[in-house]
């Protein structure tokens, strides 16, 4: 019989998680080639996979997704215009959108980076199925 020890646990269900985020955000980024980075992270600014160009950090995009999404909520909250459901930062070289990955278990993030050659909505419908279908795994994966 194969037992667990606790201290194990954590990272074979961390590695599992990082191997279903880094699938997912692969084939986003070879299926949508205007995207030139996607980070998954928790809802605290870790990390959890990444697909970057070269001189973006993953810890550091991790990190203010994070800080973004929670002044979002907030103001969201304040206003009373209801849940926050996606931050999108639209800027004069790219797009930046910062959604919610639904999961049951853990509160996890998505963001993605795109050059100005997609239009907004053509960028929103393929980013929020991918977080979408990451909720998905990652509820049938860890369960």
């Amino acid at each position: 019989m194969n037992v667990i020890s606790p201290s194990a646990a954590p990272d074979t269900l961390g590695r599992t998680e990082s191997a279903v985020c880094q699938k997912m955000l692969d084939a986003l980024a070879e299926a949508y080639p205007e995207i030139v980075g996607a980070v998954v992270s928790t809802a605290d600014g870790f990390e959890i996979a990444a697909r970057l160009s070269p001189g973006l950090s993953a810890a550091t995009l991790s990190a203010m997704t994070s800080s973004q999404l929670a002044l979002s909520e907030a103001m969201s909250a304040e206003t009373g215009v209801g849940r926050c459901i996606n931050v999108v930062i639209e800027a004069d070289r790219g797009k930046l959108v910062m959604v919610d990955i639904p999961n049951r278990a853990r509160k996890r993030l998505l963001t993605v980076l795109c050059n100005n050659s997609v239009s907004l909505g053509a960028l929103l419908w393929p980013v929020r199925r991918c977080a979408a279908q990451i909720g998905e795994r990652l509820d049938t994966s860890l369960g």
